[in-house]
């Protein structure tokens, strides 16, 4: 279309818009009360809470599975290894599917699909669980752009902060719980009464029953998405996977808010990485701390991010671009200081208030992509949210491990720093030069709308 013709067509298209009722439920107030009104909100959330508490514990079952099979620390790491790289291919091939074709669909059909092919673990060998294991996280990069894609057709713009904050405390509040269903399942398969079929296979397989609770609640989430009030909308009939990879990333580079969206998430997810590889040598080696204070450690960062999601519709009135480089950079100072001031004390203080700027961080960030895509190419923005997410933290934990690994002690003047403390300080101002590159997301400019 020529440029002269956009005006009107803008035009014509804002009056079609005012014309159109909102079919989305809910009332207009802001607040998580108003969200969780939007029945259809609701029902994707509530399918959510339960799919993502059977991860957790399949999460735990395919851990405790390896081991059992191989008895060695390395089939254990591979597992996690096949979670995690899959997204990076996966991830924007699925958000070409989230355009092209019916969402609520989508959802359902991977839902179904984990369903199957998780209730065949148990009668898996090392070598199949390993192919499961890839197979159902490339399935789920195919429904999580579908449904970060759908959630602004769910619910108002103005309730996206508390809608994105909402799923993702589904994705991570349910892991306490977890812990305690798997460590009561595996219980149970151990102890079923011999009169019952296969109760020698249960016993001699105790994750068995954990997996079949992930596959039964893929099938409640699947009856929980079919009922979403999302209407079919046209697609195109032929699809270019490739090109439409292409039109995707494109459509980032173009925009100067993606553009500097894109640095700051890669960064922000980094510095989970970092956590996540060298967070537990940190508190044995460096603070002379146990597995108690570990777990400690684990909790009050789940605890910061819960503290993050409720105060983050309070922050962005300050700006979501701003708050977004302000919780990045407080990422990597809190990093710093864990390094430079090696107290265990201080480090649970650190770990609230880097879960809480972690979690505004990402839901900021989902809530910008969705409020600036249009929904014919949101999906495979979303892919590419995600595809940004593993890879940030794939290169925190790997990196800053291999480094906390390598490097023995570093004398810095009045201070000795170990490899641990190393890893963090590296990891720390890596995020905060992201920070930095992150600045033209602040720039109003940066978010015109971006012509194609």
């Amino acid at each position: 279309m020529s440029e002269s013709g956009e005006p009107a067509a803008a035009a014509a298209g804002g009056a079609e818009a005012r014309r159109a009722p909102d079919r989305r439920r809910g009332p207009t107030r802001l607040g998580f009360g108003g969200v969780l009104k939007s029945h259809g909100f609701v029902r994707l959330l509530t399918g959510q809470m339960v799919s993502s508490l059977g991860d957790w514990v399949a999460t735990l079952a395919f851990i405790a599975a390896a081991a059992a099979l191989t008895s060695n620390q390395t089939a254990v790491a591979v597992v996690l290894i096949l979670r995690l790289v899959p997204p990076i291919f996966a991830a924007p091939v699925g958000g070409v599917f989230a355009d092209r074709f019916d969402r609520r669909t989508i959802m359902v059909t991977c839902d179904l699909s984990r369903a199957a092919l998780i209730a065949l673990v148990p009668f898996a060998g090392i070598g199949a669980l390993y192919a499961i294991a890839f197979v159902h996280e490339c399935i789920s990069l195919f429904f999580i752009p579908a449904r970060d894609a759908s959630v602004p057709r769910l619910v108002r713009r103005d309730n996206l902060e508390e809608a994105n904050g909402l799923v993702l405390a589904t994705s991570y509040g349910t892991l306490p719980l977890a812990a305690a269903v798997f460590s009561g399942l595996s219980v149970a398969a151990g102890h079923i009464p011999g009169g019952l079929p296969f109760a020698t296979f249960y016993r001699e397989h105790s994750t068995s029953f954990a997996f079949y609770f992930d596959a039964a609640t893929f099938l409640f989430s699947a009856a929980m998405i079919a009922g979403l009030p999302l209407m079919p909308k046209e697609r195109p009939a032929h699809i270019e996977f490739m090109a439409g990879v292409r039109e995707g990333f494109s459509y980032v580079l173009a925009h100067p808010g993606l553009r500097s969206l894109a640095y700051g998430l890669v960064v922000s997810m980094f510095g989970g990485g970092v956590l996540f590889a060298i967070g537990i040598f940190f508190i044995h080696d460096t603070l002379k701390g146990s597995d108690v204070q570990f777990g400690w450690l684990a909790a009050l960062w789940g605890a910061g991010m819960g503290i993050g999601l409720v105060f983050v519709r309070f922050l962005v009135r300050r700006g979501e671009a701003q708050v977004f480089i302000l919780a990045v950079a407080t990422c990597g100072a809190v990093l710093i200081v864990m390094a430079l001031l090696p107290f265990l004390w201080l480090a649970f203080v650190m770990a609230v208030v880097f879960g809480a700027a972690f979690s505004v961080a990402i839901v900021v960030a989902l809530t910008l992509v969705q409020r600036v895509t249009e929904d014919e190419i949101r999906g495979r923005i979303m892919g590419g949210v995600q595809m940004l997410f593993r890879l940030g933290l794939g290169l925190g934990a790997l990196g800053m491990g291999a480094l906390a690994h390598s490097v023995s002690t570093v004398d810095a003047g009045p201070i000795t720093l170990d490899g641990n403390q190393i890893g963090l300080a590296v990891g720390g101002m890596i995020i905060l030069l992201g920070a930095v590159a992150s600045l033209g997301a602040v720039r109003g400019p940066a978010w015109d709308t971006v012509r194609r």
